[in-house]
């Protein structure tokens, strides 16, 4: 898997139809109708790790390659 930034990641997700809900501190929460509420750790200048994306990835059921189409 690639390195994921949170920003990136964030802009992918609402292309996927979820909506930032508040972006407090160094976490955006984002929410979809029928999906779990989910959180986001934003640290300038760093990757999110390999584990935490497949791990929200897994929550919201998006697959990779559904992810990265639109990541990209």
């Amino acid at each position: 898997m690639a390195s994921v930034r949170a920003l990136r990641m964030i802009k992918a997700l609402v292309r996927l139809g979820f909506t930032v809900v508040r972006a407090t501190g160094s976490h955006h929460v984002l929410e979809k109708p029928g999906c779990p509420r989910i959180s986001v750790p934003v640290h300038r200048g760093k990757a999110l790790k390999e584990g935490l994306v497949r791990g929200i990835l897994k929550d919201v059921g998006i697959s990779e390659d559904k992810f990265f189409g639109v990541y990209y």
